[in-house]
């Protein structure tokens, strides 16, 4: 049996501006081979934002909603249609 190794690429953001979530998220993307290692020109895409329950952004429970747009909009340049869903926890 192989074993798979996974890349992580872990980057400090001083807020979440979107701007400054933007910059730091492409940044994550290019460190681990740029975004078209996840998906290609044209494909049809599905964003999961992990909302694990009801609770606001600030008790870390569920991805920041800034994390999910800045996400969604490098996506948006690449994929031709982009579909965020999630199942909840608690759903």
């Amino acid at each position: 049996m192989s074993e798979m190794k996974s890349q992580v690429s872990l980057l400090r953001c001083k807020d979440y501006r979107l701007e400054d979530v933007h910059e730091v998220v492409k940044r994550s993307f290019d460190n681990l081979g740029g975004l078209g290692r996840f998906a290609k020109s044209g494909q049809r895409v599905l964003l999961n934002p992990n909302l694990l329950s009801a609770k606001g952004p600030e008790r870390a429970i569920t991805t920041h909603p800034t994390i999910v747009i800045a996400v969604a909009r490098q996506l948006q340049e690449l994929a031709s249609e982009l579909f965020i869903g999630d199942t909840p926890g608690g759903a």
